[in-house]
C-alpha cells in the first residue's frame, strides 16, 4: 500500500499555484517528510544534503547524491553530485543549480539549519511553511494508510500481550513482537515503503521502568504483580500509527487500579473533547485536568498527544502552547500518562482522526482493565 502518482501531482499543482501568486520562482524543500509528501521520494537521511525543488511550472526536481538516484520516482527530475563532503560544499552546489535555472527568489522551510540558510541567503529567500500546513489535514488516501498502520499497531499490542510471561525480558517481548508484525506485513503488503526507524517497533517498560515515559526495552525481566506499558507503532506507505496499552501480569493492586482508572478517564475525556472547532490547547487542558483533580498532578510528565502522519510526531500538538483549531482530517495521538517513580507508569495511546462530529479512533485494541490482566 502506498500513495499513487496522482496524489503527488495534485500536491505539486497546489504548491505551484501558491508560489505563482506570490511571484516566488521555486519552493525548495530540505525536510525528508516534506520531500516525501510532495514527490513520493523516501530516503534514509544521512549527512548528505539533498533538496526537492518545486518550480512554478513543470515537474519537481531532486538535487541529490548519486547513490540515491535509483530510488527516485519516474515522475521526478534529478541532478546528482557524487558524494559528501566533496570539493564543493553541497549546499553551495544546490544553490548553484538554483541560480543556473534562474530560481533567484525561493521559498524555504523555516526550520532549515542556520548554516544552510546563510549559504542560500545570497538568493532572495522567503521563509514559508506551505507544505507543513498542507500536511495538517490528511486526504482520504492518507487516512487509509494510517488506518492500516493502526491495524498493525494493534496487532503488535496483541502479540506483546501474548509474549508477556513471568521471567521474560522487556527486550525479548519487544523483539518477538517486532518479528511477528514484520512477518505479517511481508505476507499482506505488496510493498514495504522504507522509512527511518523501520516499519514497526515499540517500547516495553515494566514495573518501575514504566515510570520513565521513554524508557527503552531492557534486560529487566517481567515480574508477577507488575504493570507493563506495551507501546507499539507501525508504518504503512510511509504513514505512522501508534497503539499503547498498560497491562498487568497477574492481579493489579488497589493502587494500580486507582491510577489506571484515572489515566483511562483522562484519555476518554480527551477523546471526547477532540472535535472539529476545538483548540488543541483546550482539549489538552480538559484531558490533563482529570489527572490533576485525581491527585496525580505531581506525576504528570507530558501533554495529551501530538499529530501523527508521515512522522511519528508532527503538528498539531495537543499541548497548552498550541492554539491550532482542530479540523476534520487531522490525525493525532491521545496518550495522557501517569508516572510514579519506583512504582509504575500508566499510559494508553490511540491514534484518532478528527471528524465533523467528533473523533474516531483508528486503534481498537481493548483498553478496559479486565481485558488487560495477563494471567
Amino acid at each position: 500500500m502506498k500513495l499513487k502518482d496522482n496524489f503527488f501531482q495534485k500536491k505539486v499543482m497546489s504548491i505551484q499555484e501558491s508560489i505563482t501568486e506570490q511571484d516566488i520562482h521555486a519552493l525548495v524543500l530540505f525536510d525528508p517528510s516534506n520531500i516525501a509528501y510532495v514527490t513520493g521520494f523516501f530516503h534514509l537521511q544521512t549527512e548528505r544534503p539533498l533538496a526537492a525543488v518545486i518550480p512554478q511550472e513543470g515537474d519537481p526536481l531532486l538535487l541529490i547524491p548519486l547513490l540515491e538516484k535509483d530510488h527516485v520516482p519516474s515522475h521526478v527530475n534529478i541532478e546528482t553530485y557524487f558524494d559528501y563532503p566533496g570539493e564543493i560544499n553541497r549546499i553551495k552546489w544546490i544553490r548553484s543549480h538554483l541560480k543556473s535555472l534562474n530560481f533567484t527568489k525561493i521559498g524555504i522551510e523555516s526550520n532549515i539549519p542556520l548554516s544552510t540558510y546563510d549559504i542560500l541567503n545570497t538568493l532572495t529567500v522567503i521563509r514559508m511553511d506551505l507544505v507543513s500546513a498542507m500536511r495538517l489535514i490528511k486526504e482520504p488516501e492518507e487516512i487509509a494508510l494510517i488506518t492500516k498502520a493502526a491495524e498493525y499497531a494493534d496487532f503488535a499490542v496483541e502479540r506483546a500481550v501474548h509474549h508477556c510471561k513471568e521471567g521474560i525480558s522487556e527486550f525479548e517481548i519487544n523483539e518477538k513482537t517486532r518479528m511477528d508484525v514484520s512477518e505479517r506485513m511481508l505476507q499482506e503488503l505488496e510493498e514495504i515503503v522504507p522509512v527511518q526507524g523501520g516499519s514497526c517497533g515499540g517500547l516495553v517498560c515494566s514495573g518501575e521502568n514504566g515510570a520513565l515515559p521513554h524508557a527503552m526495552p531492557s534486560s529487566k525481566k517481567v515480574k508477577k504483580g507488575e504493570a507493563i506499558i506495551l507501546s507499539f507503532g507501525a508504518t504503512v506507505g510511509g504513514y505512522h500509527a501508534e497503539s499503547e496499552r498498560t497491562a498487568f501480569l497477574g492481579t493489579p493492586t488497589a493502587r494500580h487500579r486507582k491510577t489506571f482508572d484515572t489515566m483511562a478517564s483522562a484519555q476518554d475525556t480527551g477523546g471526547t473533547a477532540l472535535r472539529e472547532g476545538a483548540r488543541c490547547c483546550d482539549v489538552n487542558e480538559l484531558c490533563l485536568e482529570v489527572i490533576r483533580e485525581g491527585e496525580f498532578k505531581s506525576y504528570l510528565r507530558h501533554r495529551m498527544g501530538h499529530g501523527i502522519g508521515l512522522q511519528g510526531h508532527e503538528p498539531p500538538w495537543l499541548d497548552e502552547g498550541d492554539t491550532t483549531t482542530l479540523k476534520a482530517g487531522m490525525t493525532v495521538s491521545n496518550e495522557p500518562g501517569i508516572y510514579i517513580p519506583g512504582f509504575a507508569g500508566f499510559r494508553h495511546s490511540d491514534t484518532l482522526v478528527v471528524t465533523h462530529h467528533g473523533s474516531r479512533s483508528l486503534t481498537t485494541y481493548p483498553k478496559d482493565l479486565d481485558s488487560l490482566i495477563i494471567s
